[in-house]
């Protein structure tokens, strides 16, 4: 009678936990539905990382080019210019050789030429600077090599100055690699020889000389 009473028992526990399983699979799955949800909400809301982020920080290029001045040509001499470039800033050295118009020489001389040599660096401003264009800012150091005659001889004397630069111009890039800068600047004498002695006349070099003109660049 025991051994009944136990199997019966048995079962109705054994149906019990069978019903509870049964019951609580639906709570589960829905549990772990709402996490689901709830996971793939945060994932939408973590912003993607940015192209640009993925790049890595950015760094300004360095540029090469060249420069040649139609002053020079246009006075019966030459002009090479090269620089190199970067955050802004453009250094270039620079020779060239022209004549002196009549104009800025004084009376009873004439054919003045000058061959200068220079190292300059300049300084960009504005939204374009660290592609080299636009307006800019710049000086330097030259040194000059001169002659000159009288009107009324063919010898030549011959004198040289240092001089200190200061200019200004604006770089318009028409293309990729080419580009005209119109440009002006100052030279001041500071130092070499400022009275010259010509055929028998004294000719007295300038503290200062204008100039300005306008150049075709290219960029590699």
């Amino acid at each position: 009678m025991n051994f009944k009473v136990m199997r019966q028992t048995y079962k109705v526990v054994l149906a019990v936990s069978v019903l509870a399983v049964a019951a609580s699979q639906p709570v589960c799955h829905a549990a772990e539905g709402i996490e689901n949800q709830e996971s793939k909400s945060v994932q939408a809301q973590e912003p993607s990382p940015s192209p640009r982020n993925l790049e890595g920080p950015t760094t300004a290029k360095w540029s090469f080019g060249s420069e040649i001045d139609a002053l020079p040509f246009v006075s019966k001499g030459y002009y090479g210019s090269g620089f190199v470039g970067h955050n802004g800033w453009r250094f270039r050295d620079v020779v060239a050789r022209s004549t002196v118009p009549s104009f800025m020489v004084s009376d009873g001389f004439k054919d003045k030429r000058t061959d200068a040599y220079a190292l300059l660096a300049d300084r960009f401003v504005g939204a374009k600077r660290q592609k080299l264009e636009g307006l800019w800012v710049g000086g330097g150091a030259e040194y000059w090599r001169n002659r000159i005659r009288t009107e009324d001889t063919t010898a030549y004397a011959n004198y040289h100055d240092f001089m200190l630069t200061a200019g200004a111009g604006y770089v318009w890039k028409f293309s990729k690699h080419f580009y005209l800068n119109p440009w002006v600047a100052g030279h001041v004498a500071i130092a070499g020889e400022r009275s010259i002695l010509v055929s028998g006349k004294t000719y007295k070099q300038p503290v200062f000389t204008p100039e300005g003109s306008i150049k075709l660049g290219f960029t590699f």
